[in-house]
């Protein structure tokens, strides 16, 4: 009896550890956010992520903004929103980190919410992407993505919803780059409608298993 009882407290304590073990991601509540000056309009992005360079161009010429701060009662004080406008078949906002340990069986989690198309018949896609590499990145292109995590959201979702992203693992010392886009399904080159995003709480955790003990 005793045997068995050790055995257990055992379990507990490995399954404990492991689900509190994370991988922090800088500023990954979108609790702290910057301003920046265009011209004479204001703008909040989160601090340490950046987004499409085309952006800024857009804010000077158009006044039109991707990446914002969310503050509606159901975020966890802040979230990130995001709205893609009808300029832009895709836009994308990202973060480059450093991770210093090798890390296996992770998963990345958080909320979201997702409007999808404004166009009849056309589904847009939240997606997010999980890049390893030895370097930093700070713009993503067909290369990167041979090898990444992507996680594709195309139904709508007025309250937010949790998801997951499997990540099979990440060397020691490497950087680790998370992409978030939003992407117009119009086939209608003339007009890529327009859809919106807010994101909370994203994270890296193990993935929640049970090991054997004999």
């Amino acid at each position: 009896m005793r045997t068995l009882l050790i055995k257990l407290l055992l379990l507990v304590i490995a399954t404990v550890s492991e689900l509190a073990a994370q991988v922090a991601i800088p500023n990954g509540d979108f609790n702290q956010f910057e301003t920046i000056y265009s011209q004479d309009q204001e703008y909040e992005i989160p601090v340490g992520w950046r987004e499409h360079p085309r952006n800024e161009e857009w804010r000077q010429s158009y006044g039109e903004v991707f990446a914002y701060k969310y503050e509606l009662p159901d975020a966890n004080k802040n979230a990130l929103a995001l709205h893609r406008g009808y300029l832009a078949q895709s836009n994308e906002i990202l973060t480059s980190f450093l991770v210093p340990a090798h890390m296996e069986d992770l998963q990345l989690i958080g909320r979201y919410k997702f409007s999808g198309s404004d166009i009849d018949r056309a589904e847009d896609v939240l997606r997010i992407i999980v890049i390893s590499s030895e370097k930093v990145i700070h713009m993503i292109s067909d290369t990167h993505l041979e090898d990444a995590n992507i996680l594709n959201i195309t139904t709508p979702k007025a309250q937010f919803n949790r998801f997951h992203l499997d990540i099979d693992k990440i060397q020691k010392n490497t950087y680790v780059t998370i992409v978030i886009q939003l992407i117009s399904g119009s086939d209608d080159s003339f007009y890529w409608g327009q859809s919106n995003a807010v994101l909370d709480d994203l994270k890296f955790v193990f993935n929640h298993r049970i090991t054997s003990i004999h």
